[in-house]
């Protein structure tokens, strides 16, 4: 009767501490990334609408970035938006009120250092659907 005690309570620690090591799975290092990481140097390419070509500068505050010179409207020129994983949403008004982003989306992508982005801007008058691809020119070390 001792020994079926002692191994039925082996068997307990043995299933706990089994399930227990079993559910902790560590995340990829390559998946996880800090907000920090977006900060700096990045090339605007304009895939459709007429936004043009533009370097643009990107800073960073809590789980918000803020995009400066976005279209190419000039370094005071900013749009900030929420990251939630690795996409977000904005828009705002650029260009001293001038002109109105809505729809505003954006995707990151290739291990940070490419964000897609789609917005509709509007004058008041016209609408035009803008889509870009941002990729990184300064690479920032990446914080552990």
């Amino acid at each position: 009767m001792k020994n079926l005690l002692k191994n039925i309570i082996a068997a307990i620690l043995l299933i706990s501490f089994a399930a227990t090591f079993s559910a902790c799975e560590e995340d990829s290092p390559e998946n996880i990334h800090a907000i920090d990481e977006l900060s700096g140097s990045w090339s605007w390419i304009t895939d459709q609408g007429d936004a043009g070509n533009c370097d643009v500068n990107i800073s960073t505050m809590s789980n918000t970035i803020i995009i400066q010179n976005f279209q190419n409207q000039g370094s005071n020129e900013t749009i900030q938006a929420e990251v939630k994983n690795d996409s977000f949403d904005f828009s705002g008004f650029i260009a001293n009120s001038t002109f109105e982003i809505t729809e505003g989306h954006g995707t990151i992508l290739s291990n940070w250092t490419v964000i897609k982005i789609s917005y509709t801007i509007s004058n008041g008058n016209t609408s035009e659907k803008i889509s870009a691809t941002l990729t990184k020119t300064s690479v920032t070390a990446k914080k552990k």
